[in-house]
């Protein structure tokens, strides 16, 4: 199986299991989410990438797939294919938007298991505890990654979460 196209990242700073990075800019396919940990809304963006869409068009899978997590809300996004972005075809569901993200450096932490509330809460702590020793300040929501299908066994999956800093 060929890898996935990933979302335009560059490392500025590596002390594992946490990074300094940057993203490009990049398109989304977005859906608010009711259930993160379930990914709810993947199915919706996943008809949308087979096909379900003004076109007819089938759009490449890439990875991520983000969570935006949000105090009263939350989104599920699949990050568009950059050969695609320019002409991505209208979804046919309404509740799907494309969303333009703009280039932003990022704080990350990678760990393996399932992605549940528990590790959520105990790895964002890490990492803010990161950040700060960092001299840097959060800026905005914070963001879970999920780069595997969920039939990989937990201990071999790749998750992180990030959060968008600025320097102090």
């Amino acid at each position: 199986m060929a890898p996935y196209e990933t979302a335009p990242y560059q490392v500025l700073k590596a002390e594992p299991p946490f990074e300094l990075g940057a993203y490009d800019a990049f398109v989304t396919a977005s859906v608010d989410s009711r259930d993160w940990i379930n990914s709810d809304g993947f199915n919706q963006i996943f008809n949308y990438i087979s096909g379900s869409n003004e076109a007819g068009q089938k759009i490449s899978m890439t990875t991520p797939v983000f969570n935006e997590l949000e105090s009263s809300r939350a989104t599920t996004e699949f990050v568009m294919p950059r050969e695609v972005t320019p002409l991505l075809p209208r979804p046919q569901d309404p509740s799907i938007t494309l969303k333009s993200h703009s280039p932003v450096k990022t704080a990350v932490i990678t760990f393996s298991g399932r992605m549940n509330e528990a590790a959520v809460e105990k790895n964002k702590a890490r990492l803010t505890d990161w950040i700060n020793r960092q001299g840097l300040t959060p800026a905005g929501p914070i963001r879970l990654a999920r780069y595997n299908p969920p039939f990989i066994p937990p201990f071999l999956r790749r998750n992180e979460i990030l959060m968008d800093v600025r320097d102090e």
